[in-house]
């Protein structure tokens, strides 16, 4: 094989490879991963004939090998251009030219936005942070109250007022317990709707200052019949709607536009409140826009109050629970901690608390060796009100079952001490039994509902031994008679407050206290403690997971 034999190989490779160069850009121009210039075929073409016609030419292996080494270099840069990513293609002319149009509408839009739609979301922005700062409220009452909810109440009526252009403005909130709509903020002159009371002289301020602090029933009445209804209403010409009353001839009295506007949570669809716009008769009545820039505040206030709403809610939820676990340890306090043995008698006792009820207590006072009190009392009322009562009718029954008097005498005068305290929700349900163990006497007295039962151990029956009456606190003249008896050993004495025969179980299903009484008959043998487990094992049985609602407390007492 001579030289040129030799160099002629290259030149057959170089112009392979061309041809597959050309293939390559061919491909890229059909996946359009880039733009193929016509020159780069044309210069591959001439490559190609280059290549040929050197193949008929001696001598030119070092040119030859430069050609294929440029060719090679060239290679990964057209597989790139052939199978890279696809390049998007740029507008059409038309694309470009709807370009500026689509940034004119943008541009239009914006303009369209009006200072007074500007102005709304600023005021919305203003309720909320005022929300907000409830987190921060500062102690205070009424109008003189800074932050919190009547800070919010004016904010809202003040900007309603500026948006609509209305010379008054009120804000009221209903009381769902009352069924009253009461004013909470107001501002401006604002002529009454309503008839004034009669006696009201007709002068602006005396006029100003009652409807500030006015209340209205949710019916016969502008205010009422908007809340109730829900639906907010633009009243241009008041004389013919029969809803509103014109009180007078005066001019602060003539009756112009109106615009009243509910404030509704809207997940439980519930009115709270109500805004109220008046603007005087000498000018022009509200518009259809100034009363949808009213609703547009509508709801935001509404957003912001129930904001307000729910932290009060919470603040108070947590002032009840603080409250009711104090008055829950100072319940515990107050029941005897260690009893000393008591002469002839086997006691045994539970008591159930319900978080934030404290209504029950119970007492035993080993007073002299002839007589041990045993008092059980259920309190009307919840928390701490219920706990004072309680602290207090303890205090008076362990000072009196020292003496000599009886059962009923004692309950009696713990009635009138209870009753001089005119300022408390103070009835009770008590009841006292004293036991003289060198008798086995049985006396007792009781006031209210609280029954006591006795297990005759001769008959072999439960019997009730107490009569209803009424309770302590209700009338200071009252007074209770004393059940008296002589016990027989192995006889048992049951006291128990309602919280323990109205407990209910999953199915909405009455604790039957026949159960009591089987347990007692069935165990009759065993210690006062041993059948007061017994009860409470069987109550907790029937109650399962529920959760109680009252106090359940039990006392039983075996004579022995």
């Amino acid at each position: 094989m001579n030289t040129d034999t030799i160099a002629n190989i290259p030149l057959i490779f170089t112009a392979v490879l061309a041809v597959f160069i050309i293939a390559l850009l061919v491909v890229t121009k059909i996946r359009k991963t880039a733009k193929v210039s016509f020159i780069s075929f044309f210069a591959l073409i001439v490559l190609i004939v280059a290549c040929v016609r050197a193949l008929f030419n001696s001598g030119m292996l070092a040119f030859n090998l430069m050609i294929l080494l440029a060719t090679v270099l060239l290679i990964p840069y057209c597989v790139m251009l052939a199978f890279g990513k696809p390049k998007e293609e740029s507008k059409r002319p038309e694309e470009e030219e709807s370009a500026p149009a689509e940034q004119n509408i943008q541009q239009t839009v914006v303009q369209e936005i009006k200072p007074e739609e500007v102005s709304l979301l600023d005021k919305g922005r203003e309720f909320i942070s005022i929300a907000a700062n409830t987190f921060l409220e500062v102690k205070g009452s009424g109008d003189s109250a800074k932050g919190g909810e009547q800070d919010l109440l004016d904010s809202i009526n003040k900007a309603c007022m500026e948006v609509t252009g209305a010379d008054g403005g009120a804000v009221l909130l209903v009381d769902e317990f009352d069924d009253v709509i009461s004013v909470k903020s107001f501002m401006g002159d604002f002529p009454p709707p309503y008839k004034l009371p009669e006696d009201l002289p007709h002068k602006q301020i005396r006029v100003s200052t009652s409807f500030k602090y006015a209340q209205f029933p949710l019916r016969d009445n502008i205010f009422g019949e908007i809340a109730s209804s829900g639906a907010a209403e633009l009243i241009t010409v008041p004389k013919i709607d029969d809803r509103i009353y014109e009180n007078g001839p005066e001019d602060f009295l003539k009756l112009g536009s109106f615009m009243f506007v509910p404030l509704k949570i809207r997940e439980k669809d519930v009115v709270i409140g109500l805004i109220a716009l008046s603007r005087a008769p000498s000018k022009d009545t509200f518009t259809e826009s100034e009363f949808n820039y009213a609703q547009t505040l509508g709801d935001f206030a509404e957003s912001a109050l129930k904001t307000t709403l729910n932290f009060k809610q919470y603040r108070e939820q947590q002032e009840l629970t603080r409250e009711s676990g104090i008055a829950t340890d100072l319940q515990v306090s107050l029941l005897p901690k260690k009893l000393p043995p008591i002469p002839g008698v086997s006691f045994g006792c539970f008591m159930e608390q319900t978080a934030g009820v404290c209504s029950d207590a119970y007492d035993v006072v080993p007073a002299r060796q002839d007589r041990t009190s045993f008092v059980l009392m259920d309190v009307a009322g919840k928390g701490m009100t219920s706990l004072l009562v309680i602290t207090m009718i303890r205090a008076m029954l362990r000072l009196i079952v020292n003496t000599t008097q009886s059962a009923g005498t004692i309950l009696s005068w713990a009635n009138r001490g209870i009753c001089a305290e005119n300022t408390l929700d103070h009835f009770a349900s008590v009841a006292l039994l004293n036991y003289d163990a060198t008798k086995r006497k049985v006396q007792l007295a009781t006031s209210g509902t609280i029954p006591v039962l006795r297990y005759n151990a001769t008959k072999g029956a439960v019997e009730s031994v107490s009569v209803s009456c009424e309770p302590i606190g209700v009338e200071k003249s009252k007074t209770y008679k004393d059940i008296e008896f002589i016990a027989g050993k192995g006889d048992i004495l049951i006291t128990y407050t309602d919280g323990l025969a109205e407990a209910l179980n999953s199915s909405g299903k009455q604790y039957n206290v026949s159960n009591m009484y089987n347990i007692i008959k069935e165990n009759c043998k065993l210690s006062g403690k041993e059948i007061a487990n017994l009860i409470k094992s069987d109550m907790k049985k029937f109650v399962g997971t529920e959760s109680l609602h009252d106090d359940q407390t039990l006392l039983v007492i075996k004579i022995q």
